[in-house]
């Protein structure tokens, strides 16, 4: 009689089983990444080819003289034969199986989407922007993979699949691929007059092609990496350089702007990012919103214009905390604690963003610059008039018929806070100063250039100074009669109309004083 201790049902003590075959997968056919990476690899020598077929082979319309490129159409199609090979012919072999399969995913699902994505890339990019997608799905992946299963390194926080190490691995092995095939297959806007690609546009598109793919590919989800890395990497790549075109084809070569100052606002930018989260100055769109503005300011502002869109950033968001008790005992207090989201940075900052995006545009106006710090002194003035205004021991009154109200009423001012939002100016107006930006005002950006000088620094602050306190008296007058009262006309818009008022002022004036 079986003893009462073993169950009938319990199984016996056996060997460890051995890992389960597919029924899809053969015995004795393994996946194995590394070979697969291999064949990644291989394949990008087609590349070369076929970016160079996208890029040169024309025929008239009609014959007229418009011609029209249609090599884009036979490298698509190549590629597309390729995802037929992959999946009719390659699993037919116990070769292909052994290459295409994945063990998390349907068999030969890489294999497929890679060429599809590499196809699709080509009807929708330019051939240099699928040069360098391509090189960074070939080249990182393979490292990511190869670096990343074996080299023992922290998990991503965004991603528990995926390794630190690998995404190290991906950038650094895709910027020297990106690098040679940018160079073999250049973007048209970046060519010398001798018909060579301009280095410093390879290298810097080369760098955010491999960065951008790196982080597509750490991403998780909803796509797969081989349709997700140079579908993302080839717009990001595309983008860039319609940018940077723009940025710097109506400014003379000895300018200030080069193609490497988008990396350097980039990385600028992404530190701001994460400071401005963690420290709860901002939401997470709203900091992903400002880290953008911040780029477009680094880089046609320079470090000085950005200068003062941190001190706006970091002085607002202090003020919003300053005396927060008192505040909410009179209903005058930011909502959220003061930490800011994606509207109100939209609001305060996107004007000074047009003035530096319109800055190249102009040929380089002086009035534009004057304008972004307009904007800029306008927002301050606003913030640390309603801010400090707040604690004011005064009664406030109604801007428009000077009767006392209750703290935190729209279009409610103080003599404080007026006296707030006139040092608010002052002191960025002294930080134009001392850092240079009314250098750069003057002289348009060139380098090695003396002061902006006594009498130019007066009249450029005093500019500013006037610009932000119209703009902060528009946004009171505003707050006492229209705003929350017609549709759609809230905070956020009126803190558009204040930001655009200072631009308004010290652009105009900047205008008279050019002309």
């Amino acid at each position: 009689m079986p003893s009462p201790e073993k169950s009938a049902s319990a199984p016996p003590p056996s060997e460890p089983a051995a890992p389960a075959v597919s029924a899809a997968e053969p015995s004795g056919i393994r996946h194995r990444p590394g070979l697969r990476s291999l064949i990644h690899l291989g394949a990008l020598t087609l590349a070369f080819p076929l970016t160079w077929i996208a890029s040169n082979p024309k025929v008239e319309t009609l014959g007229l003289k418009l011609s029209v490129s249609y090599g884009w159409v036979w490298a698509a199609t190549i590629m597309l034969g390729g995802v037929l090979i992959n999946t009719l012919l390659l699993p037919r072999t116990a070769i292909g199986k052994s290459i295409l399969r994945d063990e998390d995913r349907p068999v030969f699902w890489g294999g497929l989407l890679y060429p599809l994505s590499i196809a699709i890339a080509f009807i929708l990019y330019p051939p240099f922007a699928v040069a360098a997608a391509w090189a960074a799905l070939a080249f990182g992946d393979a490292a990511a993979v190869t670096l990343g299963s074996r080299a023992p390194s922290p998990k991503l926080p965004w991603n528990p699949k995926k390794s630190w190490a690998g995404l190290v691995a991906f950038v650094v092995a895709a910027i020297p691929a990106c690098t040679l095939l940018l160079w073999w297959c250049p973007s048209p806007l970046f060519i010398t007059k001798a018909g060579n690609p301009e280095w410093p546009y390879v290298w810097t598109l080369a760098v955010l092609a491999a960065v951008s793919g790196a982080i597509f590919e750490s991403l998780e989800g909803p796509f797969d990496d081989n349709f997700r890395v140079p579908l993302g990497t080839g717009l990001v790549v595309w983008l860039a350089a319609l940018f940077l075109n723009f940025g710097t084809s109506g400014l003379p070569q000895e300018r200030a702007f080069q193609p490497e100052w988008l990396l350097h606002a980039l990385v600028v930018n992404g530190v701001l990012v994460l400071v401005v989260w963690f420290m709860g100055f901002a939401d997470l769109p709203g900091s992903l919103a400002g880290g953008v503005i911040g780029a477009v300011v680094y880089f046609f502002a320079l470090p000085p214009g950005y200068a003062l869109l941190i001190l706006f950033v970091v002085c607002g968001s202090l003020l919003s905390k300053l005396g927060r008790k008192t505040k909410e005992a009179r209903g005058a207090a930011e909502a959220r604690q003061g930490k800011r989201g994606l509207s109100n940075v939209v609001a305060n900052l996107i004007v000074p963003a047009a003035c530096c995006l319109a800055y190249p545009a102009s040929k380089v106006h002086p009035a534009l610059l004057l304008a972004f710090a307009g904007a800029l002194a306008a927002a301050f003035a606003d913030t640390a008039s309603s801010e400090i205004g707040a604690l004011s021991s005064q009664q406030p009154v109604l801007i428009t018929t000077r009767k006392p109200v209750a703290h935190g009423t729209n279009g409610a001012v103080t003599r404080l806070g007026f006296l707030a939002a006139a040092g608010a100016c002052v002191l960025l107006a002294i930080v134009a100063w001392a850092g240079g930006f009314w250098s750069i005002v003057r002289y348009s950006h060139e380098w090695n250039v003396p002061s902006a000088g006594v009498a130019h620094g007066l009249l450029y602050s005093s500019i500013v100074l006037a610009a932000g306190l119209a703009g902060t008296c528009v946004d009171s007058y505003l707050g006492a009669t229209v705003e929350d009262l017609l549709p759609g006309f809230g905070k956020g818009v009126v803190n558009f109309v204040c930001t655009l008022t200072g631009a308004a002022v010290a652009g105009i004036i900047g205008l008279f004083m050019a002309t």
